[in-house]
């Protein structure tokens, strides 16, 4: 027997199919069995000799037909599911591609995410700077803005003083 795969299923052997084929070729010795009277040995012979002659390379060459045709039927189930293994282990290396693909995106993705946290923390730090410039500013201003209504005051105090 040819075997395609590891777990084909157990099929007939060439014995059992020539057995079965010679019984459904010569059909007529069951068919002379049951119509026969008498007992088991007198159908027996009854249905032996209704064959009026065997044919042995005839029931040869059909058992030799049904074995190939088996094997036919075996060896393109087994192609088909070869194919299909085939198919899958593309179809698993596509994935694996994309995989690959998803962990460079991925990559990616929190390389451009660091980049960002780090021009956030460069932006909190020139916030920072510029809030204490304006700070200083406000307070140069407010200082500058005092020393002048001081200043105002001072012209005020001698302008009354000048006056009077």
């Amino acid at each position: 027997m040819l075997s395609f795969t590891e777990n084909q299923n157990p099929a007939p052997s060439f014995i059992i199919i020539y057995i079965f084929t010679w019984f459904v070729w010569h059909n007529q010795l069951f068919s002379y069995f049951i119509n026969a009277q008498g007992d088991f040995l007198t159908k027996i012979t009854t249905s032996v000799a209704s064959l009026e002659k065997n044919q042995y390379l005839v029931v040869f060459f059909l058992t030799c037909l049904i074995l190939v045709g088996r094997l036919l039927v075996d060896y393109f189930s087994f192609k088909s599911r070869e194919l299909l293994n085939s198919a899958d282990d593309d179809f698993v290396n596509a994935r694996d591609d994309q995989k690959f693909a998803q962990n460079t995106d991925i990559a990616n993705l929190m390389a451009t995410l660091t980049k960002t946290q780090q021009q956030l923390a460069d932006s909190k730090v020139k916030e920072k700077k510029v809030t204490a410039e304006k700070n200083d500013a406000i307070k140069k201003i407010l200082s500058l803005q005092h020393e002048l209504d001081e200043a105002k005051a001072d012209i005020d105090i001698l302008n009354k003083v000048t006056i009077n």
